[in-house]
């Protein structure tokens, strides 16, 4: 097979699935992305609760990444668009992507259905799967031990709260999807993504068979590592520190490839996440490499809006492994 046909898995839940699926998608057209289905926070949380569906707003995002450039501009404006608070609106806050997740649920029968009907609609160029279709909370267990039960108040906690997270788990047990189960085991490269640890990655390996899916694939195992700490989940952490949890819930012992960040984060925008107590993520190379058969460093900071994000090259690095 060659490179362009290779079968590229996405792991992961919120931007950067989002940021790397963008960009990814005009070097291959082999690309799923396995979404992360416990978020219980925003619009989400609240359509999740009222309605009984899945959290739609990572799923939106990988529709949106994936998407047809050539979509109607006004179109994916309004699959993103979400409504700014106005007199006490019962549309504060949300998002016409998860409304319209919602209704082809219900008029489809079912999330699957409704997935692939927006999918069709925007042009999608690639899979977008839910990890589980079950219905469960993230919890994790304090440094206190004090367990906290609930994804949107796990990514939320006040940037006071000194204690840090010990350990994740699902209540009840969730269990992989059977057609992400496939792509996991066909893959030939699959992609843990950056994004908050706790709340977006981990969870997907919480679900009973990933792991197992994991072991039976041949695929080439590949973490991008994050940019920026974040208080109330990775506070200091290093490097390797991020990859050495991650392998724990994964049960191995290295990625194939890790890929980290050398560039500089500004000192205006270092200023701005310091008020969050977040900070860039220091690549501490030596302890890394036990965590890696290979690391792969490059220039990876992109400030465009304000913000520190990945620069599209992510993409190219991971087209050439």
């Amino acid at each position: 097979m060659s490179s362009i046909n290779e079968s590229i898995v996405l792991v992961g839940g919120g931007g950067g699935v989002y940021r790397i699926a963008r960009f990814l998608k005009h070097m291959r057209s082999r690309i799923t992305t396995i979404q992360t289905t416990f978020d219980h926070g925003g619009h989400s949380g609240e359509l999740r609760d009222e309605r009984g569906i899945l959290p739609a707003g990572d799923i939106r995002q990988a529709i949106l990444a994936l998407a047809d450039e050539e979509v109607e501009p006004h179109l994916r404006a309004l699959l993103a668009y979400r409504f700014v608070p106005h007199r006490h609106s019962s549309l504060d806050g949300a998002t016409v992507g998860n409304i319209l997740l919602a209704a082809l649920t219900d008029i489809t029968g079912s999330t699957i259905s409704a997935i692939q009907t927006l999918s069709q609609w925007f042009r999608v160029r690639g899979t977008i799967l839910p990890v589980s279709l079950d219905d469960a909370e993230l919890c994790v267990t304090l440094s206190d031990r004090s367990v906290l039960r609930g994804e949107g108040r796990i990514d939320t906690r006040a940037v006071s709260d000194g204690r840090t997270i010990v350990s994740a788990h699902l209540e009840p047990d969730a269990f992989l999807y059977v057609r992400a189960y496939e792509a996991l085991h066909t893959a030939d490269k699959i992609i843990f993504c950056p994004g908050d640890l706790y709340t977006s990655t981990i969870p997907n390996v919480l679900v009973r068979g990933f792991t197992d899916a994991i072991v039976e694939s041949r695929a080439q195992l590949v973490y991008i590592l994050n940019l920026m700490t974040k208080k109330a989940e990775t506070h200091q952490f290093t490097a390797s520190h991020f990859a050495q949890v991650l392998l724990s819930y994964l049960g191995r012992p290295r990625f194939d490839v890790v890929v980290c960040n050398t560039a500089s984060v500004s000192s205006s925008l270092r200023a701005r996440y310091h008020a969050e107590q977040a900070s860039p993520v220091r690549v501490d190379l030596r302890q890394l490499r036990r965590y890696a058969k290979r690391v792969v460093t490059a220039a990876l900071v992109d400030e465009t809006g304000g913000v520190v994000r990945h620069h599209a090259r992510v993409a190219s690095i991971i087209a050439r492994l």
